[in-house]
């Protein structure tokens, strides 16, 4: 998972093999926002394709906060596909 800084928003953009594996991710990604009280915009495109942004909508700027959270989600996508491939 590769991140750029794209107008003061850190974004990706990550590809799964169907909607199921995109939605489950999301809802992973969900549990993890919520826990920390920080949530990225997402939004889905062909069913397989899912572009993250990250920022503080707050402070309408990039926070320690949104450099935990890129880091979190990263973590998350490492454990999806390291588990696939076992």
């Amino acid at each position: 998972m590769h991140w750029n800084l794209i107008a003061h928003q850190f974004r990706t953009v990550v590809h799964f093999k169907n909607q199921e594996e995109l939605a489950d991710f999301v809802l992973q990604i969900a549990k993890l926002a919520d826990q920390m009280d920080h949530h990225p915009d997402l939004t889905i495109r062909h069913c397989s394709e899912l572009s993250i942004a990250v920022y503080s909508h707050d402070q309408n700027k990039i926070t320690r906060r949104d450099h935990q959270l890129i880091e979190a989600i990263t973590e998350l996508y490492q454990e999806i596909h390291t588990f696939a491939r076992i």
